[in-house]
């Protein structure tokens, strides 16, 4: 089964795809299931929060139905990225937060306002650590599309709450509804790319390591799309 899923896989997958994967397939990462991640598109399959909610059942669409709750985060949780290159789209109205985080049991994800940001729950946050994260101190990053800023935290510290706001960054620029957010995880350089609309604005962060998963944030007039793309 697994030498019928590796040829498979090397028969459809993309130069991208084909650069993303795990250096070394064994344990849970199979062959089978990388086939089974390119044969399936990105979905939030985390809603944490009381405003958030899937658009018309569709698990790829979510929008925030309260407004002021930075608790409304959506995750992409079942798409862990540890290597290589990973671009993904989101199709935003009004101005959410998009951007990579690590990837949390199921039981984090349930405590009582459970944010990435939520410097109450850091030391939980860290408790949760693995190898998997590797030596990197940036645990979760996101783009601010109102303003275009970049918000940063390694799960401890007092700035700002325990988070790093980086006010200016080459290329940075707000976007809100009807734009096309893409997000480039090049985990090989550690970097995290924005573009708007096909066009790239620049490098917002670097110093990635490990592994991580998509998230957003949403408030009252926000909805954002995931999708997998090809990078512009």
């Amino acid at each position: 089964v697994e030498e019928v899923a590796r040829r498979e896989m090397r028969s459809r997958a993309t130069d991208d795809e084909m650069g993303s994967l795990p250096r070394y397939v064994s344990g849970t990462t199979t062959w089978l299931s990388i086939l089974h991640r390119i044969d399936h598109p990105l979905l939030f399959d985390v809603l944490v929060g009381a405003g958030i909610e899937h658009r018309n059942g569709d698990e790829s669409r979510v929008y925030g139905t309260t407004s002021g709750n930075v608790s409304n985060t959506a995750v992409s949780s079942s798409y862990i990225m540890t290597t290589g290159l990973h671009f993904a789209e989101f199709e935003i109205t009004g101005t959410p937060f998009i951007g990579v985080a690590r990837p949390m049991p199921k039981l984090i994800y349930e405590r009582e306002n459970f944010s990435y940001f939520n410097t109450y729950l850091f030391d939980t946050l860290l408790a949760a650590r693995t190898d998997g994260w590797g030596d990197g101190n940036v645990h979760a990053c996101q783009y601010f599309c109102r303003t275009g800023e970049t918000i940063w935290t390694c799960f401890e510290g007092e700035r700002t709450d325990g988070y790093n706001w980086v006010w200016g960054w080459e290329g940075k620029e707000s976007s809100t509804t009807g734009d096309t957010i893409g997000i480039l995880l090049n985990l090989d350089e550690g970097t995290l790319t924005v573009y708007k609309n096909n066009r790239r604005l620049g490098v917002m962060k670097d110093g990635l390591s490990g592994s991580y998963c998509w998230h957003v944030i949403v408030d009252g007039n926000d909805t954002v799309a995931i999708k997998e793309a090809q990078r512009p």
